[in-house]
């Protein structure tokens, strides 16, 4: 394998910029991990722990608390333990021994603020970081409050005994109560982070950009699929990932892909010194047959129909590749089904709502987003014969909503469109959708 930690060296070195994407198996190689029930959970938690019989530090922050006081106790206690007293270790001077003097962006949803507290300046936090607030009564017109001093601030009158009402942060333009800024109903993105990543990606797109990718397992599409349709879409692009255990490079990409199936730890030391310390390394592969100009032109005016919005213009094959659109409301996803089953999740902006309609005459919607009170979920899978068409609800005000779909590699790709006069005589009752959503 030492001839992929060579070509990995050589992408590094020869990149114009990089794109560091990272997620859960990056914060648990620094020693944070949200999902587990251990002896750190109750050293930092304490009585809370108990109290509340929480599980893991994620459900600690989403918890419905029957104390206001102690929802803040617990924020105080995490946040003092893994941000106040967080100090960079070797995972982050490595990752900057890698970057060097490029340009850079770095993509997360960790929430933990980590990379902003090593040093690194080029963030976008996809899910925001638990140092921010939002006003409940008026989160997007009071914009995002740092809570750095402030949490620091509750956990040292928490240890004193001293912590009261009056020390829960309220909002400085109307005083009322303020939430941590994480993906929830009130949940803000920041637009100057934003900004900043679609610039970096627009300028580099289509230059030598090498995405580095650390700790994101093959479920967790929401940085993944974009990441990888961005490598797909441009020739010059080269992709690096990083996770121990499972590593998923998709076909259309793999010639250009290099995957460590190991520690970050590990990968970063190899990189760096070019030694070979025996890791299972995978790739490049040798080039994937293309369609042909004509199948190309083919595919992408037909697809261009039911997703307006969608970047396939560059080549990207939805039958190798998850599928990544933006829809917002002068876009829509227009009425298609497939033969095989699909999985569609939710990635940022506004939700979205997905009307299905099956083949044995069921009508049902299901709203793709992260707020459960809603009745939203993350993502849900299209049962085979499904028609479905995407509409942005157009409510968290971020004015497009971009989800995540994926067709079994295995298939062919095809993607059918449903006789509408047909389908208005199954569902009679839906008249008015269908005519709305099928395309003329």
């Amino acid at each position: 394998m030492a001839n992929s930690i060579t070509t990995a060296q050589k992408w590094i070195k020869n990149a114009d910029a990089i794109l560091v994407t990272a997620s859960n198996g990056f914060s648990i190689s620094e020693g944070l991990n949200l999902f587990a029930n251990d002896q750190k959970l109750h050293e930092v938690l304490g009585d809370l722990t108990d109290k509340y019989n929480i599980p893991n530090f994620l459900t600690a922050f989403g918890y419905n608390y029957s104390n206001e006081l102690d929802r803040w106790r617990a924020y105080g206690r995490i946040t003092e333990y893994y941000s106040h007293n967080y100090h960079p270790g070797k995972l982050m001077s490595s990752l900057k021994k890698i970057i060097g003097d490029k340009p850079y962006y770095i993509w997360t949803s960790n929430t933990d603020h980590h990379f902003a507290l090593a040093g690194f300046n080029n963030i976008f936090e996809i899910e925001g970081n638990w140092l921010n607030g939002i006003c409940r009564a008026h989160p997007k017109e009071h914009g995002i409050t740092n809570l750095q001093d402030k949490l620091h601030n509750i956990y040292s009158k928490d240890q004193q005994g001293t912590l009261e009402n009056d020390d829960i942060p309220k909002c400085d333009q109307c005083g009322e109560p303020l939430s941590l800024n994480l993906a929830s109903e009130n949940f803000q993105i920041d637009q100057n982070q934003l900004e900043g990543f679609s610039s970096f990606v627009q300028k580099y797109q289509m230059d030598n950009i090498l995405v580095l990718e650390l700790g994101i397992g093959p479920n967790n599409q929401m940085i993944k699929g974009p990441s990888t349709q961005l490598i797909a879409a441009t020739e010059k692009s080269r992709y690096i990932t990083i996770n121990k255990g499972q590593v998923s490079i998709p076909d259309i990409i793999s010639e250009r892909s290099i995957g460590f199936s190991s520690s970050i730890d590990d990968a970063f030391e190899s990189l760096l010194t070019g030694k070979d310390l025996g890791l299972k390394i995978t790739g490049p592969k040798g080039p994937q047959p293309e369609l042909s100009p004509t199948q190309q032109q083919e595919q992408t005016e037909f697809l261009k129909q039911i997703f307006p919005s969608y970047m396939i213009e560059r080549g990207i094959r939805p039958s190798e590749l998850s599928m990544y659109m933006t829809i917002d409301t002068e876009h829509l996803s227009h009425l298609h089904l497939l033969e095989q089953g699909q999985a569609w999740m939710y990635s940022l902006g506004n939700s979205a709502l997905v009307h299905c309609f099956t083949k044995d005459g069921k009508y049902y919607q299901v709203k793709l987003g992260l707020d459960k009170s809603k009745k939203q979920v993350h993502g849900f899978y299209i049962e085979p014969g499904t028609a479905v068409a995407f509409e942005d609800l157009n409510d968290n005000g971020a004015g497009f909503s971009q989800l995540n779909g994926s067709i079994p590699s295995n298939s062919s790709g095809q993607v059918l469109i449903p006789k509408k006069d047909a389908l208005i005589e199954m569902f009679p009752g839906q008249a008015d959708v269908i005519n709305r959503l099928s395309i003329d």
